[in-house]
């Protein structure tokens, strides 16, 4: 086997939480009022023992405050609060905070007084009203919790253009990957087309009924690298199949030369891996492994999974091929493979070649928590 260089690919791997919608904002917030509504008629009731008054009092004070927060935060998030240095958002929320949470205390008095006019004559307008006096009621209430309001808003807003951040980064990641898969099928060994058609070719007058062997096999073998253009991901059995096709057009080429072992479990087989995961394997396997192998070349492809790791191996006899230059083609190898295991599995796989005992294997491990369980 031979690694091969391969373009690097930029890409974000970091997951993402879909960005709230507008009904999941509104529910947020009518949920962060509603238990303000709770607080403040558990704190005022022990000063207003009139029920009526009671829930009255308590639905101006959060209706309003509804109301004002609402209206502040669109005034912040018109105005770009999020995208502001930290300086600029500390000041602007103690600035909004405080005058809004005076307007809120104002707003609640009026409301006060409305439901009950006969206050008004008998008491300031900063004075805490007959049946109030519970901690919420105070002057300095209002803009803390207007203050609290914000920050929390302040918060979920920076969250939230977070996640549409990361969400246009793994869109643009999915395309340039997308863009990388097209370039890998067309790039998968040309020579290798060349040669399956010159070996039908020879069979057409001596062996016709290999040669209709041949064109199926070919044919299974394209239709997987040329059909699914967008499938960043396909179960093991899938590519294992390819990698079967692929093997058996070599395998009427070479004839007795070639001998091939093929070993998938059921279960390994099921699992969803990157695509072309282990066709640039195979392809590195029978293009390089003749140049050192005793004859004939032996090539297994091997997988299987455990309760922690699916396990895939590639393996030839021969040793492995440190070639400066790659005469036969454009392939892929063992550099790309790399790239794409750490861009979908950063830190859940293992890559490792090694070789012993007259057998070049490249064995790669992936952590089943990292994969969907079926396909």
């Amino acid at each position: 086997m031979m690694e091969n260089p391969a373009s690097s690919i930029t890409a974000a791997s970091s997951s993402s939480a879909p960005p709230l919608r507008p009904a999941t904002i509104g529910g947020l917030q009518g949920a962060v009022w509603l238990i303000y509504g709770v607080a403040y008629c558990l704190t005022l009731r022990p000063h207003q023992p009139f029920a009526d008054l009671l829930w009255k009092q308590t639905l101006i004070a959060a209706g309003s405050g509804l109301l004002l927060s609402t209206a502040l935060g669109t005034l912040y998030w018109t105005a770009g609060l999020r995208r502001r240095t930290l300086l600029w958002q500390g000041l602007a929320i103690v600035a909004g905070g405080v005058a809004t949470g005076l307007l809120w205390y104002q707003a609640k008095t009026w409301g006060v007084d409305w439901v009950n006019p006969f206050i008004a004559p008998v008491v300031g307008v900063t004075a805490l009203r007959p049946g109030e006096g519970s901690i919420l009621s105070g002057v300095a209430a209002f803009p803390i919790v207007m203050l609290a309001w914000s920050g929390l808003y302040l918060g979920l807003a920076q969250w939230y253009a977070q996640q549409r951040q990361e969400r246009r980064l793994l869109r643009a990641d999915a395309a340039a990957q997308r863009a990388r898969l097209r370039m890998l099928r067309y790039q998968l060994n040309p020579h290798f087309f060349f040669n399956a058609l010159n070996t039908i070719g020879a069979l057409a007058d001596e062996n016709p009924q290999r040669v209709k062997t041949a064109v199926r096999e070919l044919s299974g073998f394209l239709r997987y690298t040329l059909l699914d253009e967008e499938a960043l991901n396909v179960p093991l059995r899938d590519e294992v199949e390819a990698a079967e096709h692929y093997l058996a057009v070599e395998k009427i080429r070479f004839e007795d030369d070639l001998q091939v072992d093929v070993d998938l479990d059921a279960e390994a087989g099921r699992r969803v891996v990157p695509s072309f995961l282990v066709l640039p394997l195979v392809e590195n396997a029978v293009k390089h492994g003749p140049y050192t192998s005793p004859t004939p070349l032996r090539v297994r492809v091997a997988g299987t999974v455990t309760e922690d790791v699916l396990a895939v191996e590639v393996a030839n006899t021969g040793h492995w091929r440190e070639a400066a230059s790659d005469a036969d083609g454009t392939g892929t190898g063992l550099d790309n493979v790399r790239r794409r295991l750490a861009t979908q599995h950063p830190d859940r796989h293992r890559l490792a070649v090694t070789e012993e005992d007259g057998w070049v294997r490249v064995r790669i491990e992936i952590d089943t928590a990292a994969l969907n369980p079926h396909a």
